[in-house]
């Protein structure tokens, strides 16, 4: 449990376990009681009114499940450059997000590197991947890198939406302005008397900052934030509207849409890759697989869904044959359309339909996110 957990509960949150954490799924009242089923549940306008909140207000959320460590030393840039697959960030100040891929190209992680300095690096991986990533770390690193393991000792609250920089502007000294604080980039800030590190990147494709700060100190920075939100109508929100939200951005998750059966070619993640860096793990499979061609591509797109959206695993059918199949989904509550990941073979775009509860539902191909394809709310 984080600092916040009992008083988050208090407000009606209901709580889920990664890695040993609790993390609140979504916020509900008193008494309520989930109805437990495959078919969109009594959850789901609860979650709606979380995911509205985030894209007209603004959100606040307990993310400190995030794994996070500090790389230090002369030997920091050299590390991170050889295990992953993108350009480090060059300058102090600057966030990447990159992938660790195996010697066979196949994607074994994915981290957002923040340049705190010339050699200090700050690294977050998903919680459930604490573990493997301080593996990866610890196996390349010499003697002329330090590794700290910050996950328990930093906590991190999400403040999202387009009042947020409203919200926090009252509280800090900083100056949050895109002129003084651009999108993908972080600073070390004080915000109400607690120092944090600031970083101005979510998954959810808003305006907002993730706030990383000492466990210690973390529910007084979200009293603050709370305080300072009321005016502005922010909500409380939990992982099930993440989700919705990362859907409509067309935002790949590690573990579905990213595992180690699959490559970046095939992700269509080479925005991610680097391969004029210079050399560095994966490199040469994944050449080998762009030359050769893909057995497998990942597609997105809007499901003719009824009552019930994808989980992932469901079949992707066109006509009597299996050309794919699903790896995650969510109905995007602010656009209305029931989202989907799938991994299908190259060529097939027409015609596709996905088995949803032995009822088959025509997939509709999007060539680009539902929400915001410009990203010009997480710039503004």
């Amino acid at each position: 449990m984080t600092p916040l957990y009992h008083g988050l509960k208090e407000k009606g949150a209901v709580y889920t376990e990664v890695h040993g954490w609790e993390r609140p799924k979504y916020f509900a009242p008193k008494g309520f009681v989930e109805k437990l089923q495959y078919r969109r549940n009594n959850t789901f306008d609860l979650v709606a009114a979380e995911c509205r909140a985030v894209r007209e207000r603004g959100g606040i959320m307990d993310l400190s499940s995030f794994a996070k460590f500090d790389v230090l030393g002369p030997g920091a840039p050299a590390l991170l450059d050889r295990l992953t697959a993108n350009r480090l960030p060059q300058k102090p100040g600057g966030i990447c997000l990159t992938h660790v891929l195996s010697e066979g190209g196949r994607i074994e992680g994915e981290w957002t590197i923040t340049r705190l300095a010339d050699d200090h690096f700050y690294l977050l991986s998903g919680a459930g991947s604490e573990r493997q990533a301080l593996d990866h770390l610890q196996f390349a690193a010499g003697d002329d890198v330090t590794i700290v393991n910050q996950t328990d000792e930093l906590g991190m609250i999400l403040l999202a939406g387009p009042r947020a920089r409203e919200v926090l502007a009252p509280l800090t000294d900083a100056d949050l302005s895109n002129a003084a604080f651009r999108w993908l980039s972080g600073q070390e800030i004080s915000i109400a008397g607690v120092s944090v590190r600031a970083l101005r990147v979510n998954y959810v494709g808003e305006l907002g900052w993730e706030l990383h700060a000492p466990m210690a100190e973390l529910a007084r920075l979200y009293d603050a934030i709370w305080s300072s939100g009321a005016a502005h109508g922010i909500a409380d929100f939990g992982v099930h509207a993440v989700n919705s939200l990362r859907m409509e951005k067309g935002y790949r998750g590690f573990g579905s849409e990213l595992t180690n059966e699959i490559t970046l070619i095939e992700a269509d993640c080479e925005r991610f890759y680097a391969p004029g860096k210079g050399e560095f793990r994966g490199r040469e499979a994944t050449e080998a697989v762009r030359r050769k061609g893909i057995a497998t591509r990942l597609v997105y797109g809007e499901v003719a869904a009824t009552d019930c959206d994808i989980h992932g695993g469901e079949p992707v059918m066109q006509g009597d044959a299996v050309v794919g199949v699903c790896t995650s989904g969510a109905y995007g509550h602010v656009t209305g359309k029931s989202l989907a990941f799938a991994y299908v073979e190259p060529g097939k775009a027409q015609e596709l339909e996905i088995v949803v509860l032995g009822e088959r539902r025509a997939l509709t191909l999007c060539a680009e996110p539902v929400w915001d394809a410009t990203n010009a709310r997480q710039k503004a």
